[in-house]
């Protein structure tokens, strides 16, 4: 293939040919399965090359018969002429059609009905038609009856669903229909600019144009007013209705990567003349290639006529792609009793199955099928063999009653008291109770705190202070005698490193013993051996799972696992069970079990093995990361638990989070995930502060959960709920914890910089706060900026930055503008300036001043990142 391809078209009655044209004019054929693994002409998509038209080139426009003998097209050039070609060697002359006067031509349309007429639109000329209707077994066309539109140009053309009626575009200024049942075909029109693009819908009862980026459907058996307008931030490139749906219409705009899709329905039915559109979009692309830029966009597309949302893309004007589009789900939803699933189906089922299974980029997966309760067998395959993408739906869906489950948690109290003893008795997953547990240890003086704020990560520059300021211990810890091993493991202490431990759930190390007889008694017998390994307490771990093997059914696992600690030898054992252990990994079942072998058999402080354990809870491994990692390495592996968590909507998260947007976005993706609304509410209602509930996603959660309730008559616990959330909003704001006083006289400064929010100036009270507000002594001056204590940076001017809600008082002060001080030279500034200098200086900012003051901190500014 040679230069860009303007378009393509599948052929209606040859499911696996179609033809694109541009510089050149060429036929291919789909290939089947078999036949996938040879060589294809194209880069993205399995075909064979039949043929090409070289008497026909930089072709205007193309269409594909309805023919059903062999495949035909008609080519519209720039001079005017349309050929019929068959691509066959042949050349038959009574196949061209030349106009009197030569100009473009602008469109062409094939009658289903009967496969012989075609339908051409040619541009303006004062002299002559630009509509002709062209019967290509009798001839070209002489009769008056088969010319119309004297004078006007052609800027679409259509065929109704009775194929009687020629609809078309005039002048860029109206819509004719042309009745040709009558021997002087009447004419119908309707002033509007909305003129190109024109196709009636597969039941017949729409009717689209567009112009620029506006698309407007209208009644094709009433054209008086359009139906609906529908407008788009950018121009149209090409609309088409999908024809194995009734009103699927599809836009590409210029310069998109998307396909927009418009599904039109009725408020009433069929033949009502209310109608309302739902809009989504969706990338054809495979998802490797969506953020590569190897595709840019959408130029072409081209639906096929009976496999059910398939379709035919040209990419960049370059590339050809075969597209399933993804199936939709409609549900029915039941308060009470089942989950009822509407799937989209095809408008008919073809005679015999396609033999085309095209090699496409995107991935096809096969169909399912899944049963209820009853016994039945929901199939979603769909006829004709194409692939329905169903495989988000989780069997248990069909196994519970989501509903009847959530109204029976309702019931129960569920989430209203969750310090409850009560709470313990509840029927909750163990996921689920897991997750409750875990938010009660970390939530703390009525906040949730997440490790992230504890560890100081993730904090821009307020982490950045914290974590310098935190001495952070590190000491090489000695393996148990009889165990050689050279690898030196270094353990890492701090104040806050033993405060996350606690909040994973973990013990320090004088209360290690307790912990491990809890975790005993809870027959929890692995994980107390790994954590007892994980503190180099290997022979205490051999006689937690020798003693628990003895009340163990199958004992087998906890045996060899005893043997081979018992034995080990780091330095003369590590290669040989390095090797093995990938294998080993595949029969040992247990995850805890897995993670002692794999901290034993580390190389190099490479901890990954223990850390990537998806089996062992997040709480074990964030503590083991706690204890072991870098500080650099720990702010890195919680950023991508983080991140995970938000994947994949797991609420054990939460532990790292806490209540924050990143807190609010697991929630978000858990409840797409289960549908479980309930709890995400209830989580919210909790464990989140008053601040958090002005974000839609919290409202909706609370609404919805709190309209559940009305459904089922639960006023009283409706009630219950609507006072817990009264009170979190009536809760009063925690009193200040930081004040200032002026150096000369001694008094508060703090009224001035923290007063409450109060419609004020920006302006004024930047000059305010240059003096102190008693003594009128000039206020510290920034060392790096100049400005007085107390002036916003980068708000000098007093303009507040663009969309952000306008805010006053201590809200507009973040502690990264307030200013701090060098406890040994006693010079200072706004933080976030100090930070920045430091970065890149080791000495004082103030001229003549040699202090080095970040180095009395532990933690030098060089080594701490902004990971925010």
């Amino acid at each position: 293939m040679s230069g860009n391809i303007h378009g393509l078209s599948w052929f209606p009655h040859f499911p696996d040919k179609f033809v694109s044209w541009g510089q050149e004019i060429h036929l291919y054929e789909v290939r089947n399965k078999e036949d996938q693994n040879q060589k294809s002409r194209l880069p993205y998509i399995s075909v064979n090359y039949l043929a090409n038209e070289t008497r026909y080139q930089y072709a205007r426009c193309v269409a594909a018969s309805y023919h059903s003998d062999q495949p035909i097209i008609a080519v519209g050039l720039a001079d005017g002429k349309v050929g019929v070609c068959n691509f066959r060697d042949t050349y038959d002359s009574s196949w061209e059609y030349t106009p009197r006067q030569q100009r473009m031509c602008t469109c062409l349309a094939w009658n289903e009905l009967d496969a012989n007429i075609l339908a051409i639109g040619h541009d303006r000329h004062r002299n002559d038609t630009c509509i002709t209707i062209w019967d290509i077994e009798t001839g070209v066309p002489k009769e008056t009856a088969n010319f119309f539109g004297v004078g006007e140009s052609a800027n679409s053309l259509c065929w109704d669903r009775n194929y009687r009626t020629v609809i078309a575009g005039m002048s860029q200024k109206m819509i004719k229909l042309f009745d040709l049942r009558q021997s002087n075909a009447t004419c119908q029109s309707i002033q509007t600019k909305t003129v190109q693009g024109l196709s009636v819908s597969p039941n017949g009862n729409y009717l689209c144009s567009y112009v620029d980026s506006v698309i407007t459907l209208w009644d094709p058996r009433t054209i008086k007013s359009p139906l609906r307008q529908i407008q788009s931030s950018k121009n149209h490139l090409q609309i088409a209705w999908c024809p194995t749906r009734t009103s699927l219409l599809s836009s590409l705009q210029r310069d998109s990567p998307y396909i927009t899709l418009y599904d039109i329905r009725s408020v009433d039915n069929e033949n009502s003349g209310e109608i309302y559109h739902v809009k989504r979009q969706i990338s054809p692309f495979p998802a490797k290639f969506e953020h590569s830029g190897k595709f840019s966009y959408v130029n072409s597309l081209s639906w096929h006529s009976r496999d059910f949302e398939r379709a035919l893309l040209v990419a960049d004007a370059v590339n050809i792609l075969d597209f399933h589009l993804p199936a939709t789900l409609h549900t029915a939803h039941s308060n009470r009793r089942k989950l009822p699933l509407l799937m989209q189906r095809p408008l008919f089922t073809p005679a015999s199955p396609t033999s085309t299974n095209a090699a496409t980029p995107t991935q096809q997966l096969p169909t399912s099928s899944c049963s209820t309760n009853s016994g039945s067998s929901l199939d979603f395959s769909s006829p004709g063999g194409s692939a329905l993408n169903v495989d988000f739906l989780e069997p248990e869906l069909f196994e519970l009653d989501l509903v009847d489950e959530t109204r029976q948690r309702a019931l129960e109290d569920y989430g209203i008291r969750p310090d409850n003893k009560k709470f313990a008795d509840l029927h909750l997953s163990p996921y689920l109770r897991n997750v409750w547990s875990t938010l009660k240890n970390v939530y703390n003086e009525e906040r949730l705190v997440g490790l992230k704020a504890t560890l100081g990560i993730n904090l821009g520059h307020t982490s950045e202070a914290l974590m310098a300021s935190s001495r952070i211990e590190s000491q090489v810890l000695q393996w148990p005698e009889g165990i050689n091993n050279s690898n030196k493991l270094i353990c890492y202490r701090s104040e806050q490193r033993d405060m996350a431990l606690q909040l994973c759930g973990w013990a320090v190390e004088h209360e290690l013993e307790r912990f491990i007889e809890q975790l005993y008694a809870n027959k929890e017998y692995s994980r107390a051996a790994m954590i007892y390994v994980f503190h180099l307490k290997i022979f205490h771990a051999c006689n937690i799972l020798s003693t628990a093997a003895d009340n163990m059914r199958d004992p087998s696992m906890y045996r060899i696992t005893v043997i081979a600690l018992s034995s080990f030898n780091a330095d003369r054992c590590s290669s040989t069970w390095r090797n093995q252990r990938s294998s080993a990994n595949m029969q040992i079942q247990d995850p805890h079990l897995r993670a002692i072998f794999s901290f034993l058999t580390m190389e190099k402080e490479n901890f990954d093995a223990v850390l990537k354990e998806e089996g062992v809870a997040l709480a074990d491994r964030v503590a083991f990361a706690c204890k072991y990692l870098s500080e650099t390495k720990l702010a890195d592996y919680v950023k991508q638990q983080i991140q995970a968590s938000i994947e994949n909507g797991d609420l054990n998260g939460l532990l790292l989070t806490g209540e924050s947007l990143d807190g609010i976005s697991i929630l978000q993706s858990y409840m797409d995930a289960s549908f479980d609304v309930q709890t995400v509410a209830l989580v919210a209602i909790n464990y989140f502060r008053q601040e958090h509930f002005s974000d839609k996603r919290i409202q909706y959660w609370i609404a919805s959960y709190l309209d559940h309730l009305n459904s089922w008559g639960l006023w009283e616990k409706r009630a219950e709920l609507d006072i817990k959330i009264e009170g979190i909003r009536a809760s009063s704001r925690s009193s200040r914890t930081v004040f200032l006083s002026c150096n000369f006289c001694g008094k508060s400064v703090s009224n001035a910089l923290l007063d409450e929010p109060r419609p004020r100036s920006t302006t004024t009270s930047t000059n305010r706060l240059s003096s102190c507000p008693s003594c009128r002594k000039p206020l510290p001056r920034c060392s790096l900026c100049l400005m007085h204590m107390g002036t916003m940076v980068n708000m000098s001017n007093g303009e507040a930055p663009n969309n952000t809600p306008e805010v006053s008082g201590w809200q507009t002060k973040p502690f990264s503008k307030w200013f701090s001080w060098c406890q040994t030279c006693r010079h200072g500034g706004h933080t976030e300036h100090i930070m920045q200098w430091f970065k890149q200086n080791s000495e004082c900012p103030v001229s003549a001043c040699n202090c080095r003051c970040f180095d009395m901190d532990g933690t030098k500014p060089n080594t701490l990142r902004d990971i925010s």
